[in-house]
């Protein structure tokens, strides 16, 4: 054996039994922190500050993309919005009260001249400079050989840009990660992540956008050694329980960098997704945010479903809808808000299910509870799946309005446990409303109000279910 090889085998032979031999290893969360400096945004105590002033990002979502534009290769804004002046795009979100921008660039194609694409971000990053706006990227997942070059070639032309606060690496994992793996296995991918932003651009922070707390099955937040957690939350009857769960259990600062209510002056009044805002806004500086995000900066009509086309603060014509005051002149509250975190009504039973339920308690390798577990059963043909969460002493009651008979089960910093399960209920059970799920329910929420901030004492989230079956113990492995 030459003495290359020999390096490389015990090289390896290390690695496995720092890891147990198992695949356990995890890298340190907190390890190699961005080096402070004048000017650029930085994160301690859980909130972020500028030269020691706290800021709160009041952050606008933004879509774009790369094409010439008179010779030169330029950032332009999506082909649905209204006006090609990305500045103009940008003064308008300043002049809405907007601090932010996320430049969502992850859809880009390769190209040859990367210098080129380089050169055209820097521009955009300086143009929403020049507007008063910071810069968070979002970037094509560095999964593959050219992506992982082109960030990293990317992060050392901007490392000098204190105004580019952040990068976020990987949009929603849960819907655009289609690779089934462990969460050591995400774990130590995004360990490499990391350690590319710190080497390539060591003031700037880090991040992932994941899509609810379902990423807890692969992605997990508490073990991702991103900086902060940055979550994506839409559907009125799902938006508290998420920022509860988020805010309790990541393990790391949060923000909210995506939320909406789609709103169309018909169907959905300007004004509900005005109030939508508000209190979204309002309950995540209650859990303790340290950011708020929006999407997105204009309506995309003629693409995608209701939800997808009508989320934006301009209406499809460029004009700005009601919510936009609401950042001009109501949003000047503190960093964080003196009030109780409150559990929302529907945490257990997000869309007020009440035929059947299943019960359980989700224990440790040692039998001890685990608590902000994140339950997920389907029923037979998979065509619906619901959710509910662990309390504090391990136990969990998911309520369905079908036989869940799949299930799949993890909580931060475990394993995940994915089996069947055929409860037995009384054969001649009356099922009623067996296809409710997320999509089928109003946008503005359950029954005839709008369910926003359910009331404490809202009885149609806490039905036991007409039957119960209790599956007894799931026992998940923690990781650290």
């Amino acid at each position: 054996m030459t003495l290359r090889r020999f390096v490389i085998c015990l090289a390896l032979t290390m690695l496995a039994a720092a890891c147990g031999g198992g695949g356990d290893c995890l890298c340190d969360v907190e390890e190699r922190l961005p080096l402070p400096k004048e000017g650029y945004v930085t994160l301690a105590d859980n909130v972020f500050s500028i030269d020691g002033e706290r800021w709160f990002p009041k952050m606008m979502n933004y879509k774009a993309d790369m094409s010439f534009v008179d010779g030169t290769l330029q950032v332009v804004p999506a082909n649905f919005y209204t006006g090609d002046n990305l500045r103009e795009h940008f003064d308008t979100m300043a002049s809405w009260g907007f601090d932010a921008v996320r430049i969502c660039l992850n859809a880009i194609e390769p190209r040859d001249d990367t210098a080129a694409m380089f050169a055209a971000t820097r521009r955009a990053v300086m143009q929403a400079d020049s507007a008063g706006l910071r810069v968070m990227l979002l970037l094509p997942p560095p999964f593959k050989g050219y992506w992982r070059d082109y960030d990293a070639g990317l992060m050392r032309r901007l490392a000098d840009l204190p105004t580019l606060w952040a990068y976020d690496l990987m949009n929603e994992p849960l819907y655009f990660d289609t690779r089934s793996r462990s969460k050591q296995e995400v774990v130590r991918e995004v360990c490499q992540w990391r350690d590319m932003v710190r080497t390539n651009a060591p003031h700037q922070l880090f991040t992932i956008g994941l899509a609810e707390p379902l990423e807890v099955f692969h992605w997990d937040p508490s073990l991702l050694p991103v900086d902060f957690v940055e979550i994506h939350t839409y559907h009125p009857l799902r938006v508290q329980a998420e920022m509860w769960w988020y805010s309790h259990y990541c393990g790391k600062p949060w923000m909210v960098g995506e939320t909406s209510l789609p709103a169309d002056g018909d169907s959905v009044s300007y004004e509900e997704q005005l109030d939508f805002m508000f209190w979204t806004y309002r309950y995540a500086k209650i859990n303790g945010a340290i950011g708020y995000g929006w999407w997105a900066f204009q309506d995309c009509v003629g693409w995608g479903n209701f939800e997808a086309r009508y989320t934006g603060l301009r209406d499809s014509a460029g004009q700005s809808k009601p919510a936009t005051e609401l950042f001009k002149h109501w949003f000047c509250l503190g960093v964080g808000l003196d009030e109780d975190d409150w559990l929302p009504v529907n945490y257990y039973n997000m869309l007020a299910y009440e035929n059947l339920a299943v019960t359980g308690r989700i224990v440790d390798q040692d039998g001890q509870q685990v608590e902000g577990a994140v339950i997920r059963g389907w029923n037979n043909d998979w065509s619906v799946g619901v959710n509910t969460f662990s309390a504090d002493d391990g136990s969990f009651r998911l309520v369905s309005n079908d036989v869940c008979v799949h299930f799949e089960v993890s909580a931060p910093g475990c394993s995940r446990a994915k089996f069947n399960y055929k409860p037995h209920y009384p054969k001649d059970i009356e099922l009623s409303e067996r296809e409710r799920e997320y999509h089928g329910i109003p946008i503005l929420g359950w029954g005839d109000s709008f369910c926003i901030l359910p009331r404490h004492g809202d009885k149609r989230f806490d039905a036991a279910g007409a039957a119960f079956c209790d599956m007894g113990e799931v026992k998940l492995k923690r990781l650290r």
